[in-house]
C-alpha cells in the first residue's frame, strides 16, 4: 500500500519565484480561488481562523489538495498580503507630490479598512511580491518631483504611511469613536460621559473642563480627522523643505 502523501514542505526561495502547477478545466480549485477564500475569513473572522483546513472546507476540497498550489500556510499568508497590496495600487500616479501622497494615503487606508489583518501581515515582514513591488514602484514615482535628495523622499514616503495605517489602528482598536444610535451605547455613553463629569467636577482634570466630554469622547469622525491630519503632514512637510 504507498504511503500518504505528504504536504510540500516550504522553499527556501520567494513563492513568487515558483509558479502553481498548470490548472485544467476538470480542476476548478486555483490559487486565486484559496488566496481570496482565505482573504474572506481573514476579513471576517481574523487572521487567526486562517488554516489550510479551514480554507479547504471552504471551498469544499480536501486539504491536500490545496497543496498542489501553496507550499505552506506562510505561503497562504504571502498571498493574501499581496493580494491585500494590490488593492492600494494607485496605477496612474500624479504628478504633484502632495496630491499623489494624499491619493496613496487614501487607498492605504481604504485596503487597510477592509482587510484589519493587513496590519498584521504588513508589520510580519511578508516577502516583497509583485503587488508589493509595483507599490514601491508608485511610491518612488510619488516624490520623484520633489526638489530633496533619496533619503529624504524615502522618509516622506515612510511618515505618510506611518500615519495612515497608525491611524487605522487607532480607528479599528475604538481609540476614534464615531457616535451611534443605538440604545446599549447610548446608555454607555451617558454612563461614561457622568462619570468623566465628577471627576472634571472635582478639579482633577482642568484641561478637560468646558470641551464638551461627550463630543470630546464619542463624536470623532475617522475619515475628517484622518484627512485633517494628513493635510497637516503633507502642508509640514512642504514648509520643511522649502
Amino acid at each position: 500500500m504507498p504511503a500518504p502523501r505528504r504536504p510540500a514542505q516550504p522553499r527556501s526561495e520567494p513563492l513568487w519565484v515558483r509558479e502553481s502547477q498548470q490548472e485544467s478545466k476538470s480542476r476548478p480549485l486555483t490559487r486565486e480561488r484559496i488566496v481570496r477564500a482565505a482573504m474572506a475569513v481573514a476579513d471576517d473572522e481574523g487572521l487567526d481562523a486562517v488554516s489550510i483546513r479551514r480554507i479547504a472546507g471552504e471551498l469544499q476540497a480536501r486539504p491536500m489538495s490545496l497543496y498542489t498550489h501553496i507550499g505552506s500556510k506562510d505561503d497562504l499568508l504571502e498571498l493574501m498580503h499581496d493580494a491585500a497590496v494590490e488593492e492600494t495600487l494607485m496605477g496612474d500616479v500624479p504628478a504633484d507630490w502632495r496630491e499623489a501622497l494624499r491619493m496613496r494615503a487614501r487607498y492605504n487606508r481604504a485596503a487597510a479598512l477592509r482587510h484589519p489583518w493587513l496590519l498584521a501581515t504588513r508589520d510580519a515582514g511578508c516577502p516583497i511580491g509583485p503587488a508589493s513591488l509595483k507599490r514601491l514602484d508608485e511610491s518612488a514615482a510619488a516624490v520623484r518631483g520633489l526638489d530633496a535628495d533619496s533619503a529624504v523622499r524615502r522618509a516622506l514616503v515612510l511618515a505618510v504611511d506611518t500615519f495612515t495605517f497608525g491611524h487605522v489602528q487607532a480607528q479599528l482598536s475604538g481609540g476614534i469613536r464615531r457616535r451611534t444610535a443605538d440604545e446599549v451605547n447610548a446608555a454607555r455613553r451617558k454612563v461614561t460621559t457622568e462619570y468623566v463629569q465628577t471627576r472634571i467636577d472635582a478639579g482633577e482634570l482642568p484641561h478637560l473642563a468646558g470641551t464638551g466630554v461627550s463630543e470630546l469622547l464619542y463624536d470623532d469622525d475617522a475619515e475628517a480627522s484622518f484627512e485633517l491630519g494628513l493635510e497637516w503632514l503633507l502642508a509640514g512637510a512642504a514648509a520643511s523643505l522649502s
